[in-house]
C-alpha cells in the first residue's frame, strides 16, 4: 500500500497536469510516465522535498527565456493588437516570389482568426474604435487571401486602404481606445 506522503505527491502531480498542458510548450511536456517517482524508503520530509525538487527541475526549462511566438495571442488586448497589426503589415507588404510568403500568410491568417474569435466576445474591447477598425482590416486582408490564395500579394489599391486603416488603428491604440 502507498504511504500518505507518496499519495500526496501523486495527487499534487495529478493536479499539476492541466497546468502542464496549458503552460508548457509541446517539446517540454512530460508524459505521466516521465513524472512518476519511486521512493526507496524515504517517505519523510526529505523524500517529499526530493520529489518536488525533481519535478521542478523538469519544469525549469520552460521559464528560461522561452522563444517569442509572434503569431500567438498573449490575451492582453493592447499587446495582441500591436502584434496583430505588425504581422498584418508584414503580410500586406510581401512581394510575389518571397520564399516565406505562404508560411507568413498562413500564420497571420490563423492569428487573425484567433484574435477576432477571442476579442469579439468581450464587450469592453469589441466596442473600442481600434477593435472595429482592426476587424475591418482583418476582413479586408482575410477576404483577399480567401479569394486569391496565400501566394498572391495584396494589390496596390488594397494596400493603400489597409495602410490607412493600420494608421487609424495605431492612433486609436495610442489614445487607449
Amino acid at each position: 500500500s502507498a504511504s500518505p506522503m507518496l499519495s500526496a505527491i501523486t495527487l499534487s502531480l495529478t493536479l499539476l497536469a492541466p497546468v502542464q498542458r496549458a503552460v508548457l510548450p509541446q517539446h517540454v511536456r512530460a508524459s505521466p510516465v516521465d513524472v512518476s517517482m519511486t521512493f526507496s524508503g524515504q517517505t519523510g520530509r526529505r523524500g517529499v522535498l526530493a520529489g518536488f525538487a525533481a519535478a521542478a527541475v523538469g519544469i525549469a526549462p520552460v521559464f528560461a527565456d522561452a522563444p517569442e511566438e509572434p503569431y500567438k495571442l498573449k490575451k492582453d488586448y493592447v499587446i495582441d493588437a500591436k502584434n496583430m497589426l505588425q504581422n498584418m503589415r508584414t503580410a500586406t507588404d510581401l512581394q510575389r516570389g518571397n520564399p516565406d510568403m505562404e508560411k507568413i500568410v498562413k500564420s497571420t491568417r490563423s492569428e487573425m482568426n484567433d484574435f477576432v474569435a477571442f476579442y469579439r466576445r468581450q464587450p469592453k474591447i469589441s466596442g473600442m474604435p481600434s477593435f472595429s477598425t482592426m476587424y475591418t482590416a482583418i476582413n479586408t486582408l482575410s477576404g483577399h487571401y480567401a479569394s486569391y490564395g496565400n501566394k498572391y500579394p495584396v494589390p496596390e489599391k488594397r494596400k493603400t486602404r489597409l495602410a490607412q486603416q493600420y494608421k487609424e488603428i495605431e492612433r486609436a491604440l495610442a489614445r487607449g481606445k
